[in-house]
């Protein structure tokens, strides 16, 4: 079950739900690995109530530990912070280390940074600036000693010119997309580094690019076209990269020899998609690529596609739109869809699929290729969905997977009501969790036939896009799902705070 598709980890972990309803019971029967799909209305623990050490094997999302501080946090206030796990010191924020000693937040902040062979912490800039504020005032030149995130938020007019160069190096580990766009961390922090380390011009040495690490998915076209090309390397970390930067890799790309091209791209398109890149910025990299005006030709030159083709990690590279078209045979799309939909980020490639997928199975795609499809889904059109089967959880589920972008908001509304057509089919806690933020797509009228018992386990989604009427139908259910947690007011806050509204039109009190 833990390397199974998510859905039906999500559809294990709802089973043990309804066979254990005491917390404690709870938690000692859901594997370890699949804790992230426990409701946070079953984790608001009396404090001291669970093993410290059970809660700390167990994979947490940031929104389970920050349900209830003490089952995280608080737990070790008396023992050593460097043996919680990173899911459960992501929890991390300042209410948490209140009743804590200096030295204690010191400890804590030290068990924050990179261990070998566990997971980096991620926090977000709230709680990173927190941690620098509680401790600014007694900080000490060894960077190491502190999370490399923190690092940007230092003031670095207060380091020693000697010192500078250790900074910067230890920064450059840093995630830059952490820190808010309108502070321009990235720009600010890049020309202290260049007086540190005495950078002029355009052109950086490999020995900058070493130093400034992951600055680099910060800096501009120019810098990036005039370096050092080992500077493609560090790139290929960028979580994303502007229009500007993909022109400046393209520059870099074409510099050089085709066999070049191909066995980077072996590597860096292949890495992005790991790291999780939005698609988007997969798209225009490919299209800066991949010639934009596609070559007329009676036939396919260059070459019919075949399995060994779609196995080569460069694929699809060397194959415009019109050849993609012409030597993709249907019989070949039909067995690789699923490799094939892994591997093609460009729009017009997309749509090359899903019509030669339409006369694959003229009567209507089955469940099991929609499943396959990935990004390639959200260039469809309604015409194109509304010839999908979607009649299962598993399609539902693939077909919202974040990894793959966002949806239209009329897209997403057919998907979700062409499934609830399907005689069984209900917005469960199962199938809330999967449509996630895509709720706010659904008319008032098919959010109130969802139960406050639905709202009670699933993991909480972001209803920022809904509307004034959604957010209260949303909060209405949900306020009658939390009212056994009223009694505790920090817990029923927490459980209801995804429901409230940000404008003051709703309130728990």
């Amino acid at each position: 079950i833990l390397s199974a598709p998510k859905i039906l980890q999500l559809t294990f972990v709802n089973k043990i739900i309804s066979l254990f309803k005491d917390p404690l019971t709870l938690l000692l029967s859901v594997p370890n690995r699949l804790a992230s799909a426990i409701p946070p209305s079953l984790l608001a623990l009396p404090e001291g109530s669970v093993d410290i050490k059970i809660i700390n094997a167990m994979l947490w999302t940031p929104d389970q530990v920050r349900i209830n501080v003490s089952f995280g946090l608080n737990a070790s206030v008396s023992g050593s912070f460097r043996l919680l796990s990173p899911f459960v010191l992501q929890g991390f924020t300042c209410t948490s280390v209140q009743k804590m000693t200096p030295d204690k937040v010191t400890g804590l902040i030290r068990a924050v940074r990179p261990r070998l062979g566990l997971p980096k912490v991620v926090l977000k800039e709230s709680q990173l600036t927190c941690m620098y504020n509680l401790v600014r005032n007694s900080l000490t030149e060894n960077f190491l000693d502190y999370p490399s995130d923190m690092l940007l938020f230092f003031e670095t007019q207060n380091i020693q010119k000697d010192r500078c160069r250790s900074y910067f190096s230890a920064l450059g580990a840093a995630d830059f997309s952490v820190a808010s766009g309108i502070l321009r961390k990235g720009p600010q922090l890049f020309t202290e580094a260049t007086t540190c380390l005495g950078l002029t011009g355009l052109s950086l040495s490999r020995d900058a690019v070493e130093v400034l690490g992951n600055m680099v998915c910060t800096l501009d076209r120019s810098y990036i076209e005039n370096s050092d090309p080992f500077i493609l390397e560090k790139l290929k970390a960028c979580k994303d990269l502007s229009d500007g930067q993909v022109a400046a890799v393209e520059t870099l790309l074409l510099s050089g020899e085709t066999t070049a091209k191909r066995n980077f791209l072996k590597t860096f398109m292949p890495n992005l998609r790991k790291l999780k890149t939005q698609k988007i910025k997969l798209k225009n990299l490919f299209r800066q690529i991949i010639p934009i005006v596609a070559k007329r030709a009676a036939g396919c030159t260059e070459g019919n596609i075949s399995q060994v083709i779609i196995s080569d990690p460069a694929f699809p590279f060397g194959y415009d739109e019109t050849q993609f078209d012409l030597c993709l045979d249907i019989p070949v799309l039909r067995d690789n869809l699923n490799t094939i939909c892994q591997k093609v980020d460009d729009d017009e490639f997309q749509k090359v699929i899903l019509k030669k997928l339409s006369l694959a199975y003229p009567s209507g795609v089955p469940d099991q290729a929609v499943q396959m499809l990935g990004s390639v889904s959200r260039v469809a059109t309604l015409e194109d969905i509304s010839k999908w089967s979607i009649t299962k959880v598993d399609t539902l589920s693939a077909l919202f997977s974040a990894d793959d972008g966002s949806w239209e908001t009329e897209k997403s509304k057919e998907i979700i009501e062409q499934y609830l057509r399907t005689s069984g089919n209900s917005l469960g806690p199962t199938e809330l969790t999967i449509i996630g933020s895509n709720l706010c797509s659904l008319n008032a009228s098919r959010l109130k036939t969802i139960s406050p018992l639905s709202i009670l386990l699933v993991l909480p989604a972001n209803v920022a896009s809904c509307s004034t009427e959604q957010k209260t139908v949303l909060y209405e259910t949900s306020s009658n799902a939390f009212l056994v947690y009223r009694p505790s007011f920090i817990d029923y806050y927490n459980l209801m705070k995804p429901y409230l509204g940000t404008d003051g039109t709703l309130s728990i009190l």
